[in-house]
C-alpha cells in the first residue's frame, strides 16, 4: 500500500509540476506578443495567434471547472460514463458549428463510441 500513494504523491507532484511549467510558459507567450504577432494567423488552424491563446485560456478555466464531474465519472461504472456521453452526441448547436468552422475541424470528430 505504500507503493501506491507514494505513486501517487508522485505523480500527482509531476502533474503540479507540468502545469505549472505551462503556466509559467503561458505568461510568458502572452507578455512577449506584440499586437502584430497576436493578428498573425497561427499554425495549423484558421485562428489568429490572439484567437489561439484565448482559447487556450478559456479551455483552462473550463477545464477547472469541469474538473469535479471528471472525477465522479472515473468512479461510476463505465456504463454510467457512456451513457451520460451518448447524452451530449446528439446535441450540436450552433457553437459545435461555429467552432468546427473556425478550426476547420471536422464534425464528430470527438464523439464517443460505444
Amino acid at each position: 500500500m505504500t507503493t501506491m500513494s507514494s505513486h501517487t504523491s508522485s505523480t500527482r507532484q509531476e502533474i503540479h509540476d507540468e502545469l505549472e511549467r505551462v503556466r509559467a510558459d503561458f505568461h510568458a507567450l502572452v507578455a512577449a506578443a506584440t499586437p502584430a504577432d497576436l493578428r498573425r494567423p497561427s499554425s495549423g488552424t484558421r485562428w489568429t495567434n490572439g484567437q489561439l491563446l484565448f482559447h487556450m485560456f478559456f479551455g483552462y478555466l473550463i477545464v477547472r471547472r469541469l474538473l469535479p464531474l471528471v472525477r465522479l465519472m472515473g468512479r461510476l461504472p463505465e456504463p454510467v460514463s457512456r451513457a451520460f456521453a451518448r447524452c451530449w452526441r446528439p446535441a450540436p448547436g450552433p457553437s459545435t458549428s461555429s467552432t468546427t468552422r473556425a478550426t476547420g475541424a471536422r464534425p464528430g470528430w470527438c464523439t464517443v463510441r460505444g
